[in-house]
């Protein structure tokens, strides 16, 4: 019992950070402990560990949450109180249909009404339409986010006649029904009007919902669109900056206060895969707006930044779609952490087409399960305190913050739009991100790597598009003429509501907009996914498939015992397979005729030798010369990358290249596809 007594009472001295080194050179054996530390998209370092001395120096740091800079989160009860909302975007092929798919998933979890105009599956342009889509919702019970993209007023003005017909007290409705014109410019390049229109519109929807919408906040800024093409986490942040200042400034010099503009943004960041950057990314964008809002003269309400998430479109795959489940879900767990207020998962299917019944529920479930099994929701910023996460943060903001003030001193977010610098700074990521999925070095399991063509895809269904309003539909020019005397008078919200009660449309509005100066142009921030490179490649082996019955095909010329190559078979055979090509293989040729007689019996165009370095030594020069007697035309690689000499000698007997983990996967299937004769482009 003595020794149990002493054993309990042992203490062990934790380790000092030198002797920690000591212990991680001794495993190196002579690397310098520099190799374990790594350079992110955001050209930030990161160590390999981090203790309490690097929070030191930190000047954000915050005992509670709930507190001026708020990095902690807005509320000090965290979700406790005031859980995150489950804001999951419903979309549908017409308002009939979307109204079902929204009454089923309310009643089965989702707390907020989320509609994305541009992406909601039909036109929503009419009195008509909202009757039909809210019919047996109770709106005044839920909150409402509705993304209307460039212009907020048809939608706004449809709504509250809605509401008034309903008799439902307009002061009743809480949410977001807000614009975004510089995200809409961003990714379509031209705006259907201009921007000192829509700005006097988002002054005035602002000015107006503060009178009737006192919980409706009116505008919004994407970082999605930056995200969507390629950018890190400094250059969303830092963008997403620029246009809230922008916008605030706007309605600054159209009359409302600091206070009234500020507290009617709602922020929406769309949620990466990179772990912990992405809760960072949350935190850094509290303490930098509310630094903002303050310099402004903004009160601490109104520092409070609301933030709106989603999982990220960049990150998905057409391939493999089932994998987005998970990275749905560790995307939505940064996005908790983090401390979002509301938050969209992305189902499944997503890049494919319209979710399903079984795609929404899984993608609701997500958040269901980090509320009600993980308890997310019971722990009060959980990152808080975080050696790795505070530092994190705070080099994010410290680097948001110098490209928001390279952007201020161009004159704000248009002008560099306009001189292209945003596209420039997003192409330079966008680039190096293309470069580091097709060399493989960052890894798409299911896509680049681990592809398994054996999998039946999923069905793509009408309707995945972005829908936009139908300008076919007749226009009253009686309706658009009184519009646009209501705008010249400053009546514009209670003209826009007068007529769409009697039935005015979405479209006439617009047209009295448009008609009132010149768009903007600048050249669009492409959106694409991460995954796109190989998804072609696999796109044009379905096609050849189709067209000709097989698939591009490579045949394996293995060496030796399975233990001799069984790494690089495996690694060629993931290597070709990601690119949708038919890997054909065998257990090992024990000799070089019995390698050439066998590879010869095969019905191949490009042959791939695998063994260990051993065994090429004398092998390889044989089987070259001599399949090459025996056919000219056939293409002849190694796996694996040899000493320069070497490999000098197996290019003279006939080997046409090396494969090996350096190598530029895409390009190197793609010359395959092309000596094949291949379509990339069908």
């Amino acid at each position: 019992m003595e020794h149990i007594s002493a054993m309990k009472n042992q203490s062990f001295p934790p380790p000092t950070y030198e002797e920690w080194k000591r212990e991680v050179e001794k495993s190196l054996k002579g690397k310098p402990i520099e190799k374990l530390y790594s350079t992110t998209y955001e050209n930030l370092r990161i160590k390999p560990i981090y203790t309490r001395e690097d929070l030191e120096s930190l000047e954000h740091i915050e005992q509670y949450p709930g507190f001026p800079r708020y990095v902690r989160g807005i509320h000090v009860n965290g979700y406790i109180q005031e859980p995150w909302l489950v804001s999951q975007e419903l979309s549908a092929r017409n308002a009939k249909e979307w109204n079902e798919i929204a009454k089923h998933d309310l009643a089965r979890g989702q707390t907020e009404i989320n509609l994305v105009l541009d992406k909601i599956g039909f036109p929503v342009t009419s009195l008509n339409d909202l009757e039909e889509m809210f019919s047996g919702i109770s709106l005044q019970n839920y909150s409402l986010r509705v993304d209307a993209g460039e212009c907020s007023l048809p939608f706004l003005a449809l709504l509250a006649a809605y509401l008034e017909k309903q008799q439902v007290p307009l002061d009743a409705l809480r949410g977001t029904i807000g614009m975004d014109p510089l995200a809409s410019l961003v990714e379509k390049g031209q705006l259907s009007t201009s921007l000192t229109t829509l700005y006097d519109v988002m002054a005035n929807m602002t000015a107006w919902a503060k009178e009737h919408m006192p919980r409706v906040k009116t505008i919004i800024v994407h970082s999605e669109p930056y995200h969507n093409g390629g950018a890190n986490a400094v250059q969303e942040l830092a963008f997403a900056f620029a246009t809230a200042v922008e916008y605030l400034n706007e309605c600054l010099n159209r009359g409302l206060t600091i206070d009234e503009a500020a507290q009617r943004i709602h922020f929406s960041f769309a949620i990466g895969s990179n772990f912990f950057m992405e809760i960072a990314k949350l935190r850094a964008a509290r303490l930098v707006w509310a630094n903002i809002v303050q310099a402004f003269g903004g009160n601490e309400e109104s520092q409070k930044m609301a933030i709106h998430a989603r999982t990220s479109y960049f990150t998905k795959t057409v391939y493999d779609p089932y994998v987005n489940m998970l990275r749905a879900t560790t995307e939505a767990f940064a996005a908790t952490v983090g401390g979002a207020n509301s938050l969209h998962v992305s189902p499944f299917d997503e890049p494919i087409r319209l979710a399903d019944e079984f795609s929404r529920r899984i993608a609701r479930n997500v958040q269901l399960i980090l509320k009600e099994e993980a308890h997310i929701d019971k722990v009060i910023d959980p990152a808080g305190g975080s050696y790795y996460v505070e530092s994190l943060t705070a080099q994010l903001a410290e680097e948001a913050w110098k490209l928001f003030q390279q952007i201020e001193a161009k004159g704000g977010m248009t002008k560099a739009l306009e001189e292209g610098f945003v596209q420039a700074e997003v192409e330079k990521v966008a680039e190096l991100r293309k470069n580091n999925v097709k060399t493989r070095k960052e890894k798409i399991v299911g896509t680049n790597f681990y592809a398994n063509l054996a999998e039946p895809p999923v069905q793509r269904t009408e309707g995945k598009k972005q829908v936009k309003a139908s300008f076919e539909e007749s226009i009253n020019e009686e309706n658009v003429s009184q519009l646009k005397s209501g705008f010249n008078e400053k009546q514009l919200m209670q003209t826009a509501i007068a007529l769409a009660a009697s039935r005015a449309t979405a479209q006439e509005m617009m047209k009295a907009l448009e008609e009132s100066g010149p768009s903007i142009r600048i050249q669009s921030i492409k959106q694409w996914r991460l995954a796109e490179p190989f998804e072609q490649l696999r796109q044009a082996s379905e096609a050849h498939l189709e067209k000709h019955g097989s698939r591009p095909k490579v045949v394996l010329i293995n060496l030796g015992t399975i233990p001799n190559h069984k790494a690089r078979a495996d690694f060629i055979t993931g290597f070709f397979e990601a690119g949708g090509f038919e890997v054909v293989k065998n257990d090992g040729y024990m000799s070089a005729e019995e390698a050439i007689e066998g590879a010869l019996s095969v019905e191949g165009t490009h042959y791939i030798i695998c063994g260990s370095d051993e065994s090429y030594v004398n092998t390889v020069p044989t089987i070259a010369e001599e399949m090459k007697k025996a056919n000219p035309q056939l293409k002849l690689y190694v796996a694996g990358k040899q000493a320069p000499e070497i490999e000098e000698t197996f290019v003279q007997a006939g080997i046409d290249g090396f494969i090996h983990i350096g190598s530029n996967g895409y390009e190197t299937l793609a010359e395959f596809m092309k000596e094949m004769g291949v379509a990339l482009d069908e």
